[in-house]
C-alpha cells in the first residue's frame, strides 16, 4: 500500500511540473526608471491623475534582441461592470505595443510585430466612475505568437500568427480607488470647467450620456469621464 501511494504522490508531481508554464524571457516588465519588475510582483496603483485616470507605471522591453510577435493578455474579470444602452463601457485601456484600445472584458489587446529593440510604455489604464469606490486587480502577462509571412507581388509581408509559442511575465496590479485618491484627482483638475462633450465614437453630444464621456475642458485638456 506505501507503494502505491509513493507512486500515486510521483505521478501527480510530474503533471503538476507538466502544466507549469516555462516564462518566456523575449520580453521583460520594468518601472519608469528601467528597473526589471519580476515576474509575479504585483504593483498597487492608488492615484488617480488630472484627466482622471489610474495609470499603471511599467513599460515593457525586449531584452533578447530579436523581432516577436506579441500582445497583452488582460484579466479583468474582478473589474467593476458599469453598462449603459449599448453594453458594457470600456472603462479600462492599454497602449501595449503600440496599439491603443478600450478593452471591456478579460482578453487580448491588438497582436503587433515589435523590434529587437522595443522598450516603450504600456500605457494601461483604468478610469473609475466618479463616486464609485472600489479596490480589484488585474493581471497582464505577455504573450508571444507566431509570424505568418506571405509573399505579395514579390514582397514578404509579416503578420502575427494565431498560435501562442511562448507565455511571457505576468504581473498583477491592483486598483485602490477612494476617497483620498478621488480628492487627489479633484486637485489636480484645477479649476477647468467642461467645454464639450463626445461619446466613445467621437460625436459631439450636448450633455454627458451614462457612461464613458469625452470632455473637452476650457483649460484646453481633454480628458475622459464616467458618468
Amino acid at each position: 500500500m506505501k507503494r502505491i501511494f509513493t507512486l500515486l504522490i510521483s505521478a501527480l508531481a510530474l503533471v503538476a511540473t507538466a502544466g507549469a508554464q516555462t516564462v518566456d524571457q523575449t520580453f521583460v516588465f520594468t518601472d519608469t526608471l528601467g528597473n526589471v519588475v519580476p515576474d509575479g510582483t504585483e504593483i498597487v496603483v492608488n492615484a488617480i491623475n488630472a484627466e482622471g485616470q489610474m495609470v499603471v507605471p511599467l513599460k515593457v522591453k525586449n531584452v533578447a534582441g530579436v523581432k516577436a510577435a506579441v500582445s497583452m493578455y488582460e484579466n479583468i474579470d474582478q473589474k467593476p461592470v458599469i453598462n449603459d444602452e449599448y453594453g458594457k463601457v470600456a472603462d479600462f485601456s492599454t497602449c501595449a505595443f503600440g496599439n491603443c484600445m478600450l478593452i471591456a472584458e478579460t482578453g487580448y489587446s491588438s497582436k503587433s510585430i515589435v523590434e529587437d529593440d522595443y522598450d516603450m510604455n504600456i500605457q494601461t489604464e483604468w478610469l473609475p466612475q466618479q463616486g464609485q469606490y472600489a479596490t480589484w486587480t488585474a493581471t497582464l502577462q505577455i504573450h508571444l505568437f507566431d509570424i505568418v509571412k506571405k509573399t505579395v507581388f514579390g514582397r514578404t509581408i509579416e503578420n502575427p500568427g494565431s498560435e501562442v509559442i511562448a507565455y511571457g511575465p505576468k504581473v498583477t496590479v491592483k486598483f485602490v480607488y477612494d476617497a483620498q485618491s478621488a480628492h487627489i484627482g479633484n486637485m489636480t483638475t484645477e479649476d477647468a470647467e467642461p467645454q464639450q462633450y463626445y461619446n466613445v465614437r467621437g460625436q459631439h453630444i450636448m450633455a454627458p450620456a451614462k457612461g464613458l464621456n469625452i470632455v473637452k475642458l476650457s483649460n484646453g485638456k481633454t480628458i475622459k469621464r464616467i458618468f
